[in-house]
């Protein structure tokens, strides 16, 4: 798998540090001189460093805060789905409930009916 670049920026910077190094150290400077150049040079590196990090810090926490954020919406927008799914299900079951309740009705007028019908027949019948 590819690691996106992250041991060849690794890499850069430490050829950048030994270059630097190397170059200090084979420069025609007395030893002091090459001392305060590497300590600057490496003080200044951890400066710049520090506020690598911190810029890459600052981003993280503003991609996670963002992270959260659409988490957030997209739970409570789902809820919401949730609940009106929900209730339009139970409005649907209530309305299956009367639809059936009105044709166990209808079915016993008809049956009555038929009933009815029925019995007329058998008096005419029996005249």
């Amino acid at each position: 798998m590819a690691n996106n670049g992250k041991g060849e920026f690794w890499a850069f910077i430490a050829g950048v540090l030994t270059g630097g190094i190397v170059a200090l150290l084979y420069a025609p400077a007395r030893g002091k001189e090459t001392r305060d150049i590497v300590r600057a040079t490496s003080e200044d590196l951890r400066d710049k460093g520090e506020e690598f990090y911190s810029l890459v810090r600052s981003e993280a926490e503003k991609l996670i805060a963002s992270g959260k954020e659409k988490y957030t919406e997209a739970s409570t927008l789902g809820k919401e789905k949730y609940d009106e799914s929900r209730e339009k299900l139970e409005e649907s079951r209530e309305k299956l409930e009367e639809a059936k309740e009105k044709g166990k009705k209808k079915i016993e007028e008809v049956i009555e009916k038929l009933k009815k019908e029925d019995k007329k027949h058998e008096k005419e019948s029996a005249k």
